[in-house]
């Protein structure tokens, strides 16, 4: 019983939805990304490698209100992976919000491709080396 109050806080604190673009997967991020809830989002980011076949994956964290450094390590991890698939990797994010410096303090601004907007990111068509 205990495990499965666990686990209804953490869908509390974080929804993920999966929009299929024709020219991206967009992955809108909503809530809390920490130690609890990471591995949803990895793996939603992983499903979303799969099915973007050429396409862009895309991340928007603008609704994210909270990033911890697991959160950051699966954002670092999931920029490898593009890289290494030489698939783009998109992250959209607002300058008010808390994502923004944890990012800079930690150097993974400047690792990402980060966007402004989620047209910003649909829009591009560079291949984010």
């Amino acid at each position: 019983m205990a495990d499965e109050s666990y686990e209804r806080s953490a869908a509390q604190l974080l929804r993920i939805t999966v929009r299929r673009e024709p020219t991206a997967v967009l992955v809108v991020v909503e809530g809390e990304v920490d130690m609890s809830t990471v591995g949803r989002l990895r793996a939603t980011v992983d499903e979303a490698f799969r099915e973007a076949a050429g396409r862009a994956v895309i991340v928007d964290l603008t609704a994210v209100t909270y990033l911890g450094s697991h959160g950051l390590a699966a954002l670092a991890e999931a920029a490898s992976k593009a890289e290494g698939r030489r698939e783009p990797l998109r992250v959209v994010v607002d300058d008010t919000r808390p994502v923004v410096r944890p990012m800079e303090i930690t150097g993974l601004a400047e690792v990402l491709a980060l966007y402004h907007s989620v047209d910003d990111a649909l829009g591009s068509r560079d291949e984010d080396e």
